[in-house]
């Protein structure tokens, strides 16, 4: 019991300060623990490890002992997006941004130079380029600890982060991105340049085998998510770069709860029959915002020398900062609702231990671990999983009119400064003079549907009860409408390709490595008829290629009540490995 309690703090201590990314619904891949990985994702009728809980926690009554594990997947991603068009596309105003801790002029004709007599180049007719995810490597911990209560009743708690695909930084940090040109504005920022999630959950559960043909479960999960992000918005149609608006949202939800629950029938010995639920809580959090007019501008006038050798100046923003505006962020939830359903046939190489000879067959193994992995020679199971993805609508912003009416921006003229109001997105409620009442909402539009995932796997067990090996298939639908794809959420159906292995140490000790591979479409959205897409830029120059698309881009940028651009044309590709490892002891 020394080791139990032992193991329990280390659980609660790694609990406390493992921060995770927390999105998952569409963007979770087929996953689970290791050895789910490695079959396919299809651990959902076998009572192999704590990692059952996840989805099936009446197997709890099945664990053959008390057990300890942690584990780690890794995400190796490779991901990009081409946007279609160019600078120049929308710019109506003249532009000076701050670019890499210089000035460039958007609109510089060849010939101008700036006052010391170096030349100076615009970027005017540059095609947007290609960005990619440059982010940290997503790992995410999990670890868990459960115990036997009686012959046909456990229990467990652990941590388990969503298995999420979910990208969270795209290009650099500040809005921009690296070209062979200089640092550009990137073509990305308005989805978001930069997210940072601290995750923290508890899972307990417990599983009752009321009949030796009948198990049940059930479990709570209890879910924080803290989180920082910055994205880029527009306060009036006109695309030039000097006026975007950087919001840094900064917030937290203390309470997301989560529900699981679980049954599964064993008909013969050699078959198991499994239904299970999952649901979890939106995403509602106070928040703080820092909003930064002009984010991009020079902070005053810029003069050069045109190509005609005359001194000119063009105006600039003035980076300006509103701190502390309170906010509300309503996200979709953690897990969306999904329904679990799962099926496993096994030869196996002795019968089932009941309820009624529990002790006696425990007595009778000694140090020995009767589990799925020394009772069976193979196995094979099918699942499919509903994932109802139209609870993934929205990502809303929205700040109340009375503090959106502070934010200005300001900006430098031959005339001195200026300073406009610089609401962002659209209002809810305006009064009889016009003015807004309501709140200020952005929207990020996911359009997420209903998606069904289908697993195929299994284990062949070449030393029963020391080594183990595993490979499986897994095949996802579509779970968001393809015309709102984006580059953070790529909802989008995929087909796995998944192996692994399991050698028990000393009787006690597993060791489990799993791999998948999945393979997923690149995407091409074409522009929305009518856009800014003027026949200069319906080439492959700037990434156009009419009749050779997957789909029309849909994703619009909200601007002050008014339509704003459609952000998401372009090529995408996402490639995705996971490798997996658990160490998992048991008592």
């Amino acid at each position: 019991m020394s080791r139990i309690g032992a193991s329990l703090c280390f659980v609660l201590f790694v609990l406390a300060v493992s921060p995770q990314l927390a999105a998952a619904g569409g963007t979770e891949f087929p996953g689970g623990g290791t050895r789910d990985i490695g079959r396919g994702a299809t651990g959902f009728t076998r009572a192999d490890d704590p990692t059952l809980m996840l989805r099936n926690p009446a197997l709890l009554a099945d664990l053959w002992d008390d057990q300890v594990m942690a584990g780690l997947n890794v995400l190796l991603v490779d991901s990009c997006f081409h946007a279609s068009g160019g600078y120049g596309i929308g710019v109506m105003a003249p532009d000076v941004t701050l670019l890499g801790g210089q000035p460039v002029y958007l609109q510089a004709q060849p010939g101008s130079k700036d006052l010391k007599g170096n030349p100076i180049h615009g970027y005017l007719d540059e095609p947007y380029p290609n960005v990619c995810y440059q982010g940290p490597t997503p790992v995410f911990p999990s670890i868990a600890i459960t115990k036997k209560l009686a012959s046909n009743v456990g229990v467990g708690l652990g941590f388990f982060p969503p298995d999420s695909a979910a990208l969270a930084q795209w290009g650099n940090r500040d809005g921009t991105v690296n070209t062979p040109n200089g640092v550009r504005p990137s073509p990305t920022r308005y989805f978001d340049s930069h997210l940072n999630v601290s995750y923290f959950s508890a899972l307990g559960a417990i599983g009752y085998r009321p009949s030796d043909w009948l198990r049940i479960g059930a479990g709570f999960q209890w879910n924080v998510v803290a989180f920082s992000a910055t994205s880029w918005a527009r306060p009036t149609p006109d695309l030039a770069p000097h006026s975007d608006v950087r919001t840094e949202v900064f917030g937290r939800d203390l309470f997301i709860p989560g529900l699981i629950a679980s049954a599964q029938l064993v008909p013969t010995d050699n078959l198991d029959i499994a239904l299970g639920f999952k649901w979890s809580d939106r995403v509602d959090s106070k928040a703080k915002l820092d909003l930064t007019t002009g984010a991009l501008g020079t902070g005053k006038q810029f003069t050069y020398i045109d190509p005609k050798g005359v001194m000119t100046t063009v105006p600039s923003s003035i980076p300006t900062t509103s701190p502390n505006q309170p906010g509300n962020v309503s996200a979709p939830p953690i897990w969306v609702p999904q329904l679990s359903m799962g099926v496993r046939y096994a030869q196996r190489l002795t019968p089932r231990v009941t309820t009624k000879n529990w002790q006696e067959a425990h007595a009778a193994a000694g140090a020995d671990v009767q589990d799925h992995m020394a009772t069976e020679r193979w196995d094979i199971e099918a699942n499919a999983i509903v994932y109802f993805n139209s609870f993934q609508n929205h990502i809303m912003l929205s700040e109340d009119a009375k503090n959106a009416a502070k934010v200005v921006l300001v900006d430098a003229t031959a005339a001195g400064t200026t300073r406009l109001p610089s609401q962002v997105g659209t209002c809810t409620q305006r009064d009889a003079n016009g003015q807004c009442v309501g709140q200020w909402q952005t929207p990020i539009e996911l359009h997420g549907q209903n998606q069904v995932s289908l697993r195929l796997g299994g284990d062949y067990n070449i030393l029963p009860g020391v080594f183990s090996v595993r490979a499986g298939v897994s095949y996802e639908t579509d779970g968001a409408d393809v015309g709102y794809l984006n580059v953070e959420r790529y909802m989008l159906g995929r087909t796995g390709l998944h192996a692994g292995f399991t050698f028990r140490v000393a009787k006690k000790t597993d060791f489990s490595v799993g791999f998948a591979h999945f393979i997923q479409s690149d995407i091409r959205l074409d522009p929305k008829s009518g856009t800014d897409f003027s026949p200069k830029y319906q080439t492959p120059v700037f990434n156009v290629l009419p009749g050779k698309h997957d789909g029309v881009a849909a994703l619009q940028l909200p601007v002050s009540n008014a339509d704003g651009p459609i952000v998401n044309a372009g090529s995408f590709f996402y490639h995705l490995q996971v490798v997996s490892v658990t160490l998992s002891q048991h008592f």
